[in-house]
C-alpha cells in the first residue's frame, strides 16, 4: 500500500477573484436593481436616498479622538496599577466587625414595625450565616419567622465574635437558641 499523502493543490485566490469578477453580468444586475427599486414605495425610496449617503459618510469619515485620550502619555497605558478590592462576602464582613464588638454582656434590640429578623441581624451587625443556621433548627412554631413589632430580641456574642445565644421574648413566653459544640445551633423553650 502506498501511504504517501498527495500534495494539496495551491489555489491562486487572486486569479479566482478576477475570474469571478469578470463573469458578473453587470447589465443584468443593473436591470434587476432598477426593477426592485421601482417596487419600493416612494417613502422608502426617499428614505434610502437620504440614509445611504449619510451612513456611508459616517463610516468613511474619521472622527478625532477625544481630548482626554490625547493628553494621556503612552507610558500610562502600559503601566500596571494595583487596586485594592474587597473580595469578602457580606457575612464575612459582618464577622470582622463583630471582633471589635465582643462582649460577655447581653445585648437587646426591640423589633420595630416592618422589621424582619434579617434586618435585625444587619442592624446589630450579626453574621448572616448564623441566621441561616438558626433557621434550620427553628421548629414548627416558627418563632424566627414570626417576629412582631415591640418584641424583644436578646443576644450574647462568643469571644470569637460569633453569635452564642439568641433569645426571642414574647409577652408570655421565651424561645432561646444556643450554639452547639459542632458550630450549629440548638433550641430550647
Amino acid at each position: 500500500m502506498n501511504r504517501r499523502k498527495k500534495k494539496t493543490q495551491q489555489v491562486d485566490y487572486v486569479e479566482l477573484i478576477k475570474h469571478k469578477w469578470s463573469s458578473i453580468d453587470w447589465k443584468q444586475l443593473k436591470t434587476q436593481a432598477q426593477q426592485k427599486w421601482s417596487t419600493l414605495p416612494k417613502v422608502h425610496q426617499r428614505a434610502l436616498m437620504v440614509l445611504v449617503p449619510v451612513v456611508l459618510l459616517l463610516v468613511l469619515i474619521p472622527f478625532p479622538e477625544s481630548s482626554s485620550e490625547q493628553e494621556q502619555p503612552q507610558a500610562e497605558a502600559t503601566q500596571r496599577v494595583e487596586i485594592a478590592i474587597n473580595t469578602q462576602s457580606l457575612s464575612e464582613q459582618g464577622e470582622k466587625k463583630q471582633h471589635e464588638l465582643q462582649s460577655e454582656q447581653w445585648q437587646e434590640y426591640q423589633v420595630k414595625s416592618g422589621d424582619t429578623l434579617a434586618q435585625v441581624f444587619r442592624a446589630n451587625e450579626l453574621p448572616m450565616k448564623d441566621l441561616n443556621a438558626l433557621v434550620k433548627v427553628e421548629g414548627s412554631d416558627k418563632p424566627l419567622s414570626n417576629i412582631r413589632a415591640g418584641q424583644l430580641v436578646r443576644f450574647k456574642l462568643a469571644k470569637d465574635g460569633k453569635l452564642d445565644i439568641l433569645q426571642l421574648e414574647k409577652s408570655s413566653s421565651s424561645v432561646m437558641f444556643f450554639r452547639l459544640s459542632d458550630g450549629g445551633f440548638g433550641r430550647s423553650k
